[in-house]
């Protein structure tokens, strides 16, 4: 698969024009018509050299994820003669600021490869007013900028879809797919994001590590929280990878309707199983979010402490004070703040104390693993995949084409880049009262979420052994599609 897209990447550059066999159902009136797409966009082979020159600027938004600098790269490989590629410096408050810098060729030798978002630097600025419209617009003409390309993910494509809107006639908007959570999908034409693979792999070796520890010295539970905001996918590719004795996704939790407590005791009765096998120390994981689909947990990260701390009082816990719990632009709550692997493990170990050989022999440890993998160096599949994103994205640029996601159809026998207009990934969303990307949640439906029910208990007793399984070389769910393709 990643030599595929080497070869998509390599190959020379084409024309994007709209493909009517693939159509989508759009929301009519949330952006004007001229960029209410409602047919995918492929590409056809077509010459590139008589077009116009072209000055493209570009904008990493939102959190950084392995593979924006390959992105760059992407773009700069293919950039034609004459053509030239803008960075704003600082994300799109950059952008409002006009602070930017010119990216040629001869970056590619320092960033090629390279993790992180620092060589323009990013923010969740958010761009939604009809005065920020008008200050993007005097940003970009005096630079003549007649492509803007918006590296980010569900808020920051969002945001990109009202901008295409705003800058009608002056400036194309593309966006490109980022995010570690791997919540922006839109399947088959947008299984993935960039990101999502080397972040979950460094995460794996992060429990990997752990879980050999803990065999060898026989000790130790390591209670372990992964980023991963609504949605759980980083969590259920860490767990197909590392094999965790006891797992929950957020999406099960709601599935099944568990309170705090029957977490609480499902990661009990683990503990105790294993332990009747003379085994006191495993691995327990779980996505961040689930401080949004817990009660207590939610009021907690809201302000409110005291449905927590009534539970916690309830089982002989002291209380605790409120943790610092912010939002973004966006109205996202940073979940990262709150220590949930910390009041989870006390109320498991006070769980625990009605147990005699138990409170004597299980010693937990907590632990959160997020913004490392955030600045990870990419791996073989993010790199490729993100200069294939970046190349695309020149590609519609050349097109002319706005108001588009660049996606990546894995389902046919080789990965066909494609743009999938933005207006078909929105919903309108009560809370926040606006249309917005909506968030794509792990499935029951899924393969990989069904073989991870199949496996589950299995897991229980499962230790990490010689020789040491081998990572995924590619995403788990892609895999599993080219296995049903052959």
């Amino acid at each position: 698969m990643i030599l595929s897209l080497v070869k998509a990447f390599e190959s020379k550059l084409g024309l994007f024009q709209p493909n009517k066999q693939v159509s989508f159902d759009v929301i009519q009136g949330v952006v004007r018509q001229e960029i209410s797409h409602a047919t995918l966009f492929s590409k056809y082979d077509s010459a590139v050299d008589h077009l116009p020159k072209l000055t493209v600027g570009i904008v990493f938004s939102g959190g950084p994820a392995p593979g924006g600098h390959d992105v760059l790269c992407g773009i700069l490989s293919h950039l034609r003669s004459g053509d030239q590629l803008i960075g704003f410096c600082g994300g799109p408050g950059g952008l409002l600021r006009g602070d930017y810098k010119l990216i040629d060729t001869s970056d590619m030798d320092l960033i090629e490869g390279l993790g992180g978002f620092d060589f323009l630097g990013t923010d969740r600025t958010k761009i939604s007013t009809n005065d920020q419209f008008e200050q993007v617009k005097s940003v970009l003409e005096p630079l003549g900028i007649s492509s803007l390309i918006i590296v980010g993910g569900d808020d920051s494509n969002t945001n990109a879809l009202f901008l295409a809107d705003a800058l009608h006639g002056r400036c194309n908007v593309i966006g490109v797919p980022k995010t570690i959570d791997g919540d922006l999908q839109y399947l088959p034409h947008l299984p993935i994001t960039f990101g999502f693979h080397t972040a979950t792999q460094h995460y794996a070796r992060l429990v990997q590590q752990l879980a050999i520890d803990a065999v060898g010295t026989t000790k130790y539970w390591h209670i372990v929280k992964l980023m991963g905001r609504s949605a759980s996918h980083v969590t259920l590719e860490v767990a197909h990878q590392v094999m965790p004795n006891a797992c929950i996704l957020a999406e099960e939790i709601n599935q099944l309707g568990w309170s705090l407590m029957d977490v609480i005791d499902y990661f009990t009765r683990v503990i105790l199983d294993r332990l009747s096998k003379n085994k006191p120390y495993g691995i327990i994981i779980f996505p961040e979010g689930i401080a949004d689909v817990i009660p207590e947990l939610d009021h907690y990260s809201r302000g409110n402490a005291a449905p927590l701390n009534k539970l916690l009082e309830a089982v002989g816990i002291e209380p605790i004070q409120l943790d610092d719990v912010y939002e973004d632009d966006h109205g996202n709550k940073n979940l990262s703040m709150l220590n949930s692997e910390k009041i989870i493990m006390s109320l498991v170990e006070a769980n625990l104390q009605k147990h005699d050989q138990a409170r004597r022999e299980i010693k937990m440890m907590p632990h959160f693993f997020g913004y490392t993998g955030r600045a990870e160096d990419p791996t073989p599949f993010d790199s490729a995949y993100a200069l294939l994103l970046g190349k695309t994205a020149y590609e519609l640029s050349l097109s002319n084409v706005s108001g588009v996601i660049v996606g990546c159809d894995f389902s046919t026998i080789d990965p066909s880049p494609v743009g999938v207009p933005l207006q078909a990934l929105v919903n309108y969303d009560e809370d926040r009262s606006r249309y917005v990307i909506k968030k794509h949640l792990v499935s029951d439906a899924a393969i990989d979420y069904k073989t991870y029910q199949l496996k589950k208990s299995d897991w229980v007793h499962h230790d990490v052994n010689i020789p040491r399984p081998e990572l995924f070389d590619v995403p788990h769910h892609l895999n599993l599609d080219e296995d049903q393709k052959e």
